[in-house]
């Protein structure tokens, strides 16, 4: 049933019971004027009967009641009752002896209380249907009473104009009730349908019609309103997906937090950088309230948590940590409404940049200084020394041809770092399934795993894949391996292991069993041609660039990397690989 059918129902109800209401007030009201009308024609004649009998108790003391019958009408009866209620005279000749006492008749009752009263009833006498009046005069009552046959209950009937006046008037109202039903009807099925719509998100604006009433002013002001909000929400839908991206992408690892230190927000370098304070990798990264690290943190919390004005400049807090490798500088920042926002930055990495880019080129000068020289060396040998024998001349060869190797592994190196940092946007993609990157690492450094009585331990989901360049993946991984087989000691253990995977990105950790790296080397493994010790890479055959080749390809994928040493012994490295 429509609203405006529903509207016409109740509004002809509402009338008709209105009507009704009205025409039964008006045939009452009527007949009581009638009634009024008729006692008051009673009462003229009352007036006269009393009258008469006080001025025959002035002459002679006898009330001559024939006489006062005489100028009455002929068909009214006459009673006079003394306050006692005995009848004193009864026109109609009945014995008033017999008659009873009438004190109770209700008339009597009345006349008594209020000078006069009137009722309709069968007198008990004569068994007839009266109208009554009574009058009280003095010591007496004068009751006058008229048959209540068909003239009298005409008289007394309501007319009929006002009820065909309403009857006529109906038809017109019904027709207004359908006007007004059907202006308000449009306007509240034009406010239904836009709640409907908008309920669904789908409010159709230029079919949705209101009529011109205040209803429907109210309507188009309410659905433009809800226009404006939807137009804000959408902005503001917008800019929050653009400031979640850019917290996606940020620089720094960026965290919100509910006023109880749940988390809201967290971006995914902000959940690496957690992992490298935590002592175990977690992907839940309300961990952090459990270290110790964070402690300032907490107290400051503690002191200025709760809300305050939006206008009230907010308390921010900062300091330092150390997270293995790295030094993280800590922001938190308290909002009005109680949460706040913490930001964790790799301090350490701009300094790093700095003195990379003033020693690189020392560095490789360095490194190339000794092959060459050696090579040099070994062929100045072989042309000045004309008598050497093919022995010597051969072991000669062998050493030159090691050195070139190591140039050529080194120049490879050189090219691969320069390549991720110049071209990286030059360089092919494509889906790598890491557990297959991680078994071809795996066959190419079984000699190497077997003599050093090493055991690799992989665990890695099946259908990991991500998107990226192949070459650098697999050189995240054998790097990483390689340095475990040529640094962790024989007999170690070493393992990979995927341990969280979210929406967005990979988070992997690589550590083996065997003695670690003294802390202060830690902050600088990633530095290229940096050694723990003197010699440390020539002699285990390194060129001094895997891990930060490393750190290259994992920045290419858009991932973080750091080390530490583990409690338990040995060295760990944490990084991260964007999803497909």
């Amino acid at each position: 049933m429509t609203y405006k059918r529903k509207l016409l129902i109740n509004f002809t109800l509402l009338f008709a019971v209105f009507t009704v209401l009205l025409v039964m007030f008006q045939y009452n009201r009527e007949r009581q004027y009638k009634r009024d009308l008729l006692s008051s024609r009673l009462e003229s004649y009352a007036d006269v009967v009393a009258g008469a009998v006080d001025q025959d108790k002035l002459q002679d003391d006898t009330v001559h009641y024939e006489d006062i019958l005489r100028v009455l009408p002929n068909d009214l009866r006459l009673t006079v009752i003394n306050r006692g209620g005995r009848v004193v005279y009864e026109s109609t000749h009945h014995n008033i002896m017999e008659m009873g006492n009438h004190l109770n008749r209700p008339e009597v009752q009345a006349a008594l209380n209020n000078v006069e009263g009137s009722d309709i009833r069968i007198s008990d006498t004569d068994h007839r249907e009266y109208f009554y009046y009574a009058k009280a005069y003095g010591s007496y009552l004068v009751r006058v009473a008229l048959p209540f046959d068909t003239t009298v209950q005409s008289f007394m009937k309501a007319d009929n104009v006002f009820l065909w006046f309403v009857l006529m008037l109906f038809p017109v109202a019904m027709v207004a009730l359908i006007q007004i039903s059907d202006h308000f009807g449009k306007a509240v099925t034009g406010l239904r349908n836009f709640m409907l719509s908008a309920d669904k998100g789908l409010v159709d604006y230029d079919h949705i019609v209101f009529p011109h009433s205040d209803l429907g002013d109210i309507g188009r002001d309410i659905m433009q309103k809800y226009r404006q909000l939807e137009d804000s929400n959408h902005l503001i839908a917008t800019e929050r997906e653009r400031l979640m991206r850019h917290f996606h992408y940020f620089e720094e690892g960026i965290a919100i937090f509910s006023p109880t230190r749940h988390k809201l927000y967290a971006n995914p370098r902000f959940t690496q950088y957690v992992n490298a304070l935590m002592d175990h990798p977690t992907p839940n990264v309300e961990a952090i309230w459990q270290t110790e690290a964070f402690a300032p943190a907490i107290e400051f919390l503690r002191l200025n948590g709760g809300t305050r004005p939006v206008t009230e400049e907010a308390p921010v807090f900062r300091f330092n940590t150390k997270a293995g490798s790295m030094t993280l500088g800590v922001q938190l920042l308290i909002y009005s409404d109680g949460s706040f926002e913490v930001t964790l930055a790799d301090v350490t990495r701009a300094e790093k940049n700095k003195h990379l880019k003033q020693q690189m080129s020392n560095n490789i000068t360095h490194e190339l200084r000794t092959p060459v020289s050696s090579i040099r060396g070994y062929i100045e040998t072989l042309l000045e020394c004309k008598n050497l024998s093919d022995e010597r001349k051969l072991h000669f060869l062998e050493k030159a041809h090691a050195q070139v190797v190591r140039l050529t592994d080194l120049i490879r190196d050189v090219a691969l770092i320069t390549k991720t940092e110049e071209a990286a946007d030059l360089m092919p993609r494509e889906d790598v399934k890491i557990q297959q990157v991680v078994a071809d690492a795996q066959e190419d450094l079984h000699e190497m795993l077997t003599k050093a009585q090493m055991q690799l331990f992989v665990n890695i989901p099946q259908d990991l894949t991500i998107h990226g360049n192949y070459s650098l993946v697999y050189s995240i991984f054998r790097n990483l391996l390689e340095n475990s087989l040529r640094y962790a000691g024989e007999g170690a253990e070493i393992h990979v292991n995927c341990y969280n995977i979210d929406r967005d990105m990979a988070y992997f950790s690589v550590y083996d069993t065997g003695c670690g790296v003294p802390e202060e080397h830690l902050p600088r493994l990633f530095e290229r041609f940096y050694r723990v010790s003197e010699g440390r890479t020539r002699d285990n055959g390194g060129t001094g660039l895997g891990l930060s080749i490393v750190r290259n390809a994992v920045l290419f994928h858009h991932g973080d990397i750091s080390v530490r040493n583990r409690k338990e012994g040995g060295l760990e490295f944490l990084f991260t690989l964007k999803n497909k």
